[in-house]
């Protein structure tokens, strides 16, 4: 009688443990059809480390936090290649210099409708914005989350200004209207 307990036990266990959800839904492929759509910013931060370097030493000069929020950009991408946006946000940048307190300010970016072009890179799962005049999608990013509703970026830059070096992290996520 054990053995008949112990085995019934083991299936309903078992039986239990298989019926897992089966389905999933399809990957989608990232591919500029795929791509094109009409999409609204949800997210916008960048963190920025300016450096320099004394006695050989690298050295932190100032770490800067930007922020946007109360977006109202349109983003227009294209099957083609090719994208359009504009809008405005606000932005909310703390500045911190080394030794002093945070400096905090607030502006609001306004920009017209432009257009540029795009090219996407599946094998590095990247996309290159160029544009002559908007500086919000310029660049290589790194595509990060891909699906029906969203689409999300981060780029990582460092540039060298003088003696100055700043590397930026920036996130950057749309949704599909």
């Amino acid at each position: 009688m054990k053995t008949l307990k112990l085995i019934l036990f083991a299936v309903i266990t078992s039986t239990i443990l298989s019926c897992a959800d089966n389905s999933t839904e399809p990957e989608l492929i990232l591919s500029n059809e795929s791509l094109a759509g009409n999409y609204d910013i949800t997210v916008l931060d960048s963190d920025l480390e300016t450096s320099t370097v004394v006695a050989d030493v690298p050295v932190t000069v100032a770490n800067a936090s930007l922020v946007g929020d109360t977006f109202q950009v349109d983003v227009i991408i294209n099957a083609d290649g090719t994208f359009s946006a504009g809008g405005q946000y606000r932005v909310v940048s703390t500045i911190t210099p080394i030794g002093t307190a945070p400096i905090t300010e607030t502006e609001i970016i306004t920009f017209d409708p432009s257009s540029g072009s795009y090219i996407l890179n599946t094998l590095q799962n990247t996309i290159t914005f160029s544009s002559q005049d908007m500086s919000l999608l310029e660049g290589t990013f790194n595509v990060i989350v891909f699906n029906e509703t969203t689409f999300t970026l981060n780029q990582q830059v460092e540039e060298t200004l003088g003696d100055l070096t700043v590397k930026a992290n920036v996130n950057l996520s749309l949704e599909r209207k």
